[in-house]
């Protein structure tokens, strides 16, 4: 029901652009009690929300505008001979939201998932393995490393920001982010 991305410049920790909408739901239009009071999402905003095949298109005109404008490449996109292209790839906290939840919407929707949403980093797994330790969730995460979560947990663009922050504090501990888990063949 919600569709966020952000994009940090690894070289400075700042988010430099945000990609954000509410999906309408199709097949059970109604959100349940336990979806709103998690996630602080209403039936008016997924009322106003866009099908999921709009919000791919929005997102990857989001994506074409940030690639054209800050030169960055997705280890998908066909090599380009520019040394100046910087390289991106997306990060989540678990495999859940690209590789379960978005990969089974579009295949029983029949929609063309874009390519770059096949590889990605799992900050969760990223984290257990660098620190040694196992998290709490994203906020116990940054808890642990003495960062409080801003804004509400489980609201799809607060996480991204969260999870942004968390890989930004990872990479200056030293950690390198390292795709975890690709869908192509």
């Amino acid at each position: 029901v919600e569709f966020p991305a952000v994009l940090l410049n690894t070289a400075t920790g700042e988010i430099e652009s945000e990609f954000h909408t509410y999906v309408q739901p199709q097949e059970h239009p109604v959100l349940s009690e336990f979806c709103t009071e998690l996630t602080g999402i209403t039936q008016t905003q997924v009322d106003e929300g866009v099908p999921l095949n709009i919000c791919l298109s929005q997102f990857l005109k989001w994506i074409q505008k940030i690639q054209m404008e800050k030169k960055i490449i997705f280890s998908s996109d066909v090599p380009r001979s520019t040394s100046e292209a910087k390289p991106c790839t997306f990060v989540t906290w678990t495999d859940w939201d690209l590789g379960v939840c978005l990969h089974y919407e579009c295949k029983r929707k029949q929609l063309r998932k874009p390519d770059i949403l096949n590889s990605w980093i799992d900050l969760k797994a990223t984290y257990k393995a660098f620190y040694n330790r196992k998290p709490k969730g994203l906020s116990g995460a940054l808890q642990d490393l003495g960062i409080a979560f801003k804004g509400r947990e489980h609201s799809g663009l607060d996480d991204s920001r969260n999870t942004a922050r968390l890989a930004w504090r990872m990479m200056c501990d030293g950690c390198v982010l390292k795709i975890t888990k690709s869908l192509d063949k």
